[in-house]
């Protein structure tokens, strides 16, 4: 798959804001049946932003990318884990 700089930099745009929408809708906290929907989908989305982040690229990427990539992953693995954290303190 061929993307353009500013292609990429929409889906890791889109990725984290669809992230951080998800675990705000969540009900982390208070585990409900839809909880783990929620949980899967972001699981799906942090794995697809990490193939995006380390797949082979043709041609190399430009310098901010990579930053961005870098903290946009930073950013949605931290969210998945306070979401597990959440719903593993919901059952103690």
């Amino acid at each position: 798959m061929t993307l353009s700089s500013k292609q990429e930099l929409l889906f890791w745009l889109i990725g984290v804001v669809a992230v951080i929408e998800l675990f705000d809708n969540s009900h982390t906290f208070n585990v409900v049946a839809a909880t783990y929907y929620y949980g899967f989908a972001l699981l799906s989305i942090v794995l697809f932003l990490f193939w995006l982040r380390f797949r082979k690229r043709p041609e190399p990427k430009p310098k901010w990318l990579k930053i961005l990539a870098n903290v946009v992953l930073v950013v949605v693995s931290a969210t998945f884990l306070l979401y597990l954290a959440g719903v593993a303190t919901w059952y103690e």
